[in-house]
């Protein structure tokens, strides 16, 4: 069982959609919750399951303004993935806002699952990788080596789920699903792209305070190997032929951006689901005065 659980990480790390990639790791520390002025700060917890049984949640806290983002993802697995693994750990990523994408600064990615663990960190300019350190070192071996090319116009695992969206008409318009996230995550580099494939409505639940009500567009993801990777292993060559993946994006009041309600994923042990159970919205300004957050 240790050893199917552990096998489990990689396919949803795969898709580099932020939570999947911690679904199977780890709880973190929350990083300490400020507004900046012009800034929005959201709130949202998540409930994860797999193959239909609660394996653990989820916390984001994240921080949205005209220019700059930053998000904090922390995790508490339950139950036997918590007994089988024994994971924690944390993730953070910052940077810009600018012509309608995100352009990371600063990655940081720290798990520990049995007597494993792992520390990724890098910094970014201009959308590139300047700095990089991870532990222990990839294995290269058999791997399509990852270039200098590869690492940039990149966006880490963490930041590419936050997704704004250019002009001023409606954040949930079809066009808003469609994007390719250049995924790189320290180990390997891959492409995630999305396309609108409908729009659903979420329902409040009256007995959990801030849960979401309103629309939300669901976007099909599909999966690319770009380098870092073995040709022909059986894990990637199921995530490239995996069409069962969506991600339902929801808006995020007062900005111009799009994050996370659920995302789905099917692996081969059964399909990881994580959907938010609340999602709260404060306005820097609303925090200054000492106002309540409100719902997204």
């Amino acid at each position: 069982m240790k050893t199917t659980f552990m096998a489990a990480r990689r396919p949803l790390s795969s898709v580099a959609l932020g939570l999947a990639l911690a679904a199977l790791t780890a709880a973190a520390p929350v990083m300490a919750e400020t507004s900046a002025p012009g800034e929005t700060r959201i709130r949202a917890r998540y409930a994860m399951t797999l193959a239909g049984f609660d394996i653990g949640t989820a916390t984001m806290q994240a921080g949205v303004g005209r220019s700059s983002y930053d998000m904090n993802l922390s995790v508490r697995m339950t139950g036997l993935v918590k007994f089988f693994t024994g994971g924690r750990g944390a993730a953070i990523a910052r940077g810009g806002v600018e012509d309608a994408r995100v352009t990371p600064t600063a990655y940081a990615l720290n798990t520990r699952s049995n007597d494993k663990g792992q520390i990724i960190r890098f910094a970014l300019s201009g959308g590139a990788v300047r700095q990089m350190s991870v532990e222990p070192p990839p294995k290269t071996k058999d791997t399509i080596p990852v270039t200098d090319t590869d690492k940039r116009g990149i966006v880490d695992p963490l930041s590419a789920l936050v997704m704004p969206v250019a002009g001023s008409g409606d954040l949930l318009a079809p066009a808003s699903c469609d994007r390719t996230l250049p995924v790189f995550d320290g180990r390997q580099r891959f492409d995630v792209a999305l396309r609108y494939d409908r729009t659903e409505t979420a329902v409040a639940d009256p007995a959990v305070k801030g849960s979401y009500d309103g629309k939300l567009i669901v976007c099909k993801a599909s999966y690319k190997a770009i380098s870092g990777h073995k040709p022909g292993r059986a894990q990637t060559t199921f995530m490239e032929n995996n069409k069962d993946m969506e991600v339902w994006l929801a808006p995020v009041a007062g900005t111009r951006a799009l994050l996370p309600w659920k995302i789905s994923v099917r692996t081969q042990l059964g399909t990881a689901v994580i959907t938010a159970t609340s999602f709260v919205v404060d306005a820097g300004e609303t925090r200054a005065s000492g106002a309540k957050g409100t719902n997204l």
